[in-house]
């Protein structure tokens, strides 16, 4: 084994140490990882920082400032307001309720849903028939099973992180914009159709501490003028990544065209493009995709993948390739950050996929699914853990309530990965 292989193999063993910990930086292990390969010389300074001028990191930067944009406008606030003026009856308000959930899970983070709601919780008193703690595990768990179930909020940088993973990674494959929605609709309703007739009903009626809740600020900051351009704008991105293949300049630019435009129309200005740019993520992103060209560079990418395949069973059909990756990052986010969970695994998913001679889209989204789908433990997710802390629940009791939804949320999943993506 050379030193080139014995020290990317000796990288990646540390990355995954560093992510399963949870004690470091996203942006810290990717800049650490890059630093460290380009100093041994297991690369070149070039092909250690090459991805800072990668299409998709630069996509993906954009693509934070054009959703930065919608916070300014009054569409969250809409929706909240909207929801509490229409609950009337107990069963219409769990429904609202989730329904809301799944809505505003598409432009804020579920931690960001959970705290929005919180106003008509605190509204329910002793007498309703439904009690907040019959709302707070199921909305936070309904949110998190929707992420990216539109391709607006966090929707819109999956789709070019994912093609980051797949080119660095070997794969001539892509995903679309809306790859992501179509494999979570189907499990998303299915989530959202647990919780709103059967799944509330398990959690017992207790009174919460709001105190342990984070109150969200929800910004309106700009004039209907402004709000109109932003909406516009948008919209129009959205409908030129969709029909690019029509445009005759690359799909990676188009949102930096329309950032250019909202600040030349004054709809953002540079406070707002540096709340919007998710530094961390970018870091952390352009610094790992080069252990991918590493391991390729020193063939670690061909004894993982068989590391792997041999433990599936020296010669398993794809089919049981996307199972077992699946189980292991569906399992692992009930215990860990689930972005931590997804950049650990997709890149090896992908390796394997590659080494077999098959499609590794179905494997990248499948994961993608899994790792979002917090629910079985308190530990699975900061807004998780909100919603068990002030609901008062037992850990047995949400384990309990949930686990049926987990597979069938699982099942779901991969049946729409593989009817996606067939392999």
């Amino acid at each position: 084994m050379s030193m080139e292989l014995t020290l990317t193999l000796g990288t990646l063993l540390v990355v995954v140490v560093m992510f399963l910990s949870g004690k470091c930086n996203f942006g810290f292990i990717g800049m650490a990882c890059a630093t460290f390969l380009c100093a041994t010389g297991v690369l070149s300074f070039d092909e250690a920082y090459a991805n800072f001028a990668s299409s998709n990191v630069v996509m993906v930067a954009a693509m934070f400032v054009l959703a930065g944009s919608l916070s300014k406008t009054s569409l969250v606030k809409r929706v909240r307001e909207w929801i509490m003026g229409h609950g009337s009856s107990g069963k219409s308000i769990v429904f609202l309720y989730l329904l809301g959930a799944i809505l505003l899970t598409q432009l804020v983070s579920p931690l960001g849903v959970i705290s929005m709601l919180l106003p008509l919780t605190a509204a329910l008193d002793s007498d309703s028939p439904v009690q907040p703690s019959n709302l707070l595990y199921p909305g936070a768990v309904v949110s998190h099973a929707s992420q990216c179930m539109l391709p607006v909020g966090a929707g819109l940088t999956y789709f070019v992180q994912a093609n980051a993973f797949l080119e660095a990674n070997g794969a001539a494959e892509r995903v679309s914009m809306f790859d992501k929605s179509l494999v979570v609709f189907i499990p998303a309703l299915i989530a959202f159709f647990y919780m709103a007739f059967f799944g509330w009903k398990l959690f017992p009626s207790n009174t919460i501490d709001s105190s342990k809740l984070k109150t969200a600020k929800v910004e309106n900051g700009c004039d209907p003028k402004t709000e109109k351009t932003i909406f516009t704008v948008f919209l129009l991105t959205m409908v030129a990544i969709a029909f690019n293949q029509f445009l005759p300049f690359p799909m990676y630019i188009i949102p930096i065209i329309a950032d250019l435009a909202l600040g030349a129309l004054g709809a953002i200005d540079m406070k707002d493009v540096k709340k919007a740019l998710q530094v961390d993520t970018i870091l952390m992103l352009a610094g790992l995709l080069c252990l991918s060209t590493a391991m390729q560079k020193t063939g670690a990418a061909d004894i993982v993948a068989n590391g792997i395949v041999g433990i599936l069973g020296g010669n398993p059909s794809p089919l049981a390739v996307l199972i077992a990756f699946y189980i292991v990052g569906a399992s692992l986010t009930q215990i860990m950050s689930n972005t931590a969970t997804y950049n650990v695994l997709v890149p090896l998913a992908i390796m394997t996929a590659v080494s077999r001679g098959f499609d590794p889209r179905a494997l990248v989204l499948a994961i993608s699914c899994g790792t979002t789908g917090a629910m079985l433990t308190p530990m699975s997710s900061p807004s998780i853990a909100i919603a068990f802390g002030s609901g008062g629940y037992k850990i047995k009791t949400v384990f309990l309530a949930c686990l049926p939804l987990w597979v069938l949320y699982g099942i779901a999943v991969l049946v729409m990965a593989y009817i996606r993506y067939p392999i």
